[in-house]
């Protein structure tokens, strides 16, 4: 039972607020209507005035087609928008194509610019190595000359000297012989 007693007592004290504030709200309407001033129309004594909006159609069809003319505008200019950021893409996609070639061209000219200069270097390189070989001939057949001049000069020197030997037995085996003829 107690917990009747207790739903009863929630409910009378929800129904006793729910009165007061229904108090309340009449209360307030009451005061405000009493501070609203009523204005008669200019048409007659007794008739209450009604607020109301005259619609011009001109005026309404006006206003759509300057929405629309906005729009319209607002669609072209994002349209030229896209339009011109598109084309300054191409344009710097453009340049840097170009700016790739040029660098590609130039990389290809260095190259060959060293490959060339290698060569140089190669061919300056052999040349020396030529050079070097034809002193080391030069110097080898002026070396090879004075050999065979100083053998032709010690063979000449040895063939006089074995003539002049020869000779010498010779003149020195016929004086015996002149002698030996003589007596």
């Amino acid at each position: 039972m107690s917990k009747a007693t207790e739903q009863n007592d929630k409910l009378k004290r929800a129904i006793i607020i729910s009165a007061v504030l229904h108090i309340i709200l009449f209360a307030v309407l009451i005061w405000s209507s009493f501070d609203e001033h009523i204005e008669a129309s200019a048409g007659g004594g007794g008739g209450s005035a009604i607020d109301a909006v005259m619609v011009d159609p001109g005026a309404v069809v006006q206003q759509y087609n300057r929405q629309q003319d906005q729009q319209a505008s607002a669609r072209r200019a994002e349209e030229e928008r896209k339009k011109l950021q598109q084309q300054q893409a191409e344009e710097l996609q453009q340049k840097q194509a170009a700016e790739q070639e040029r660098l590609k061209q130039l990389e290809k000219e260095r190259l060959a610019a060293q490959e060339q200069q290698k060569q140089a270097e190669e061919a300056a390189k052999l040349a020396q190595q030529q050079q070097q070989q034809a002193e080391e001939a030069a110097k080898a057949a002026a070396d090879a000359k004075k050999k065979a001049e100083a053998e032709a000069a010690k063979a000449a020197a040895d063939a006089k000297k074995k003539a002049e030997a020869e000779a010498a037995t010779a003149a020195g085996g016929a004086q015996p012989e002149a002698a030996a003829g003589a007596a």
